[in-house]
């Protein structure tokens, strides 16, 4: 081959390279991000704005914190409905309508004046609006666009949870300026005008909406493409070098549950179902028994509003990293061991978070927050991929959406205990013990589930 041929060989393939499009699977992975950062301070902001509404109104804490277990349940019950809905419809149908009950329930939330209105607009109202925005629909649209990298695109997408978190000490400038009503206004128009926007410019169901398949995701049509370009020759030098440089791949160990067209019928009557769907209870249970009472008893133990306010926010920095650490590991030692590294992170965090309350230490306090961020961000994705590992196909929504209801009265159950603890005992004692006794519990049961034994990604072996 002459240095002629070789070099216009050469500034061909640089100009395939370089038309190369980014597979859109990515473009769907940023506008579900920005969708959950703006709405996770409906449940990210409830412990400042719980501070905030107890002061002004006069509320007990036990009956405030009902706002939140109420919430939690009808999220959960909203949630296979929300995630039937994307199946059968999309997500550009189901989630503006979602921003738009949300927005009005945030709207309410800035008049009210008794508990009942609070417990209807937050714990019913903004409940379901939610649903049809949060990690159910979110997490349904990425599994239809990813495998391979499917723990690490939902990874980025609940880091939008953490994000979300970094913005509580706006919020609690917000509301020390305009007061909490005005705080929730202002969210309401947030929420209403951007993820709507996005929703309806950008988002797709199915990599087929953009006459795209899933094997766009691995690039291996775009390399086919490149070489088909090329002579014969160099066509299958290339391929050989495609294929030793694949370097991860989704490997089926349980052919015959892989291959099962799963429903919600079908999936309730396995173990596994039900040992996924406790873990999720028990986790949730124990991290808002701890979350929803943090800022109370920061500010308790001695910290200033904002220093308590910006503990969350760094929380909410570092959750980010851990969103991205879960999904990452996850991919790569197995849902099973991410989710047991994020609980033994949180047993750090409940001796940290003692260790605080003993005297106001801001080193202590923000180690603390280190720890929960990391820990708390890790299990999220850990915990939705290990779903789509077992439950994936065109029925997934509504199979997720059951499984995180278990997560959703779990963590009402916990926010409500919390109150409840404190207000029987006036201490943290038993908050902490019973968090960190199902914490321990929930890593046990991922084991039992074992998602890693029906499909994993592995590092593939050159050949």
């Amino acid at each position: 081959m002459s240095q002629a041929q070789q070099s216009d060989q050469q500034t061909s393939g640089r100009q395939v390279q370089a038309a190369r499009p980014v597979y859109y699977g990515w473009v769907i992975v940023a506008v579900c991000f920005t969708v959950m950062t703006l709405i996770s301070p409906m449940v990210g902001a409830f412990s400042i704005f719980y501070v905030a509404v107890l002061q002004d109104l006069n509320w007990s804490r036990g009956d405030t914190a009902i706002a939140m277990s109420l919430y939690l349940v009808v999220n959960g019950l909203t949630a296979p409905f929300a995630g039937g809905l994307i199946d059968r419809f999309g997500p550009r149908r189901v989630m503006p309508i979602g921003t738009l009950i949300t927005a009005g329930a945030l709207v309410w939330l800035s008049q009210i004046t008794s508990l009942l209105q609070f417990y209807v607009a937050f714990g019913v109202i903004a409940a379901m609006g939610c649903a049809m925005l949060h990690i159910v629909t979110l997490t349904t649209v990425i599994s239809h666009w990813f495998v391979r990298h499917r723990g690490t695109a939902i990874g980025i997408v609940a880091a939008g949870q953490g994000v979300g978190q970094v913005l509580m000490p706006l919020l609690q400038y917000l509301i020390n300026q305009v007061g909490w009503r005005g705080a929730y206004l202002a969210l309401a128009a947030v929420i209403l005008i951007i993820p709507t926007t996005l929703i309806l410019v950008f988002l797709r169901s199915r990599p087929e909406d953009r006459g795209l398949t899933i094997e766009d995701e691995t690039g291996l049509k775009r390399r086919r493409r490149k070489v088909a370009v090329r002579g014969e020759e160099e066509n299958q030098a290339r391929e050989q070098e495609t294929n030793s440089r694949h370097k991860r791949e989704v490997v089926i160990l349980d052919k015959r549950w892989a291959e099962t067209e799963w429903t919600v019928s079908k999936a309730i009557r396995t173990f596994r179902f039900w040992a996924l769907t406790l873990v999720m209870a028990m986790f949730a249970a124990g991290f808002l028994m701890i979350s929803v009472q943090l800022v109370a008893y920061l500010r308790e133990k001695g910290y200033s509003p904002v220093l308590a306010a910006s503990v969350v926010g760094f929380q909410g920095f570092v959750n980010i990293i851990g969103r991205f650490m879960g999904g990452t590991l996850s991919d790569r030692i197995g849902r099973e061991m991410t989710l047991t590294l994020s609980v033994t992170s949180f047993i750090i965090c409940l001796v940290l978070l003692n260790v605080a309350g003993a005297f106001v230490n801001p080193v202590v306090i923000y180690t603390f927050a280190l720890f929960y961020g990391i820990g708390s961000g890790m299990t999220l994705p850990a915990l939705m991929a290990a779903a789509a590992d077992l439950f994936q196909g065109k029925h997934f929504g509504s199979i997720l959406g059951v499984i995180t209801l278990g997560g959703f009265s779990g963590g009402a159950l916990g926010a409500w205990l919390g109150g409840y603890f404190f207000d029987l005992t006036h201490a943290y004692v038993v908050n902490f013990l019973v968090a960190g006794a199902v914490m321990i519990v929930s890593a046990s049961l991922i084991w039992k589930a074992r998602p890693g034994h029906v499909r994993f990604v592995r590092i593939a072996q050159a050949h």
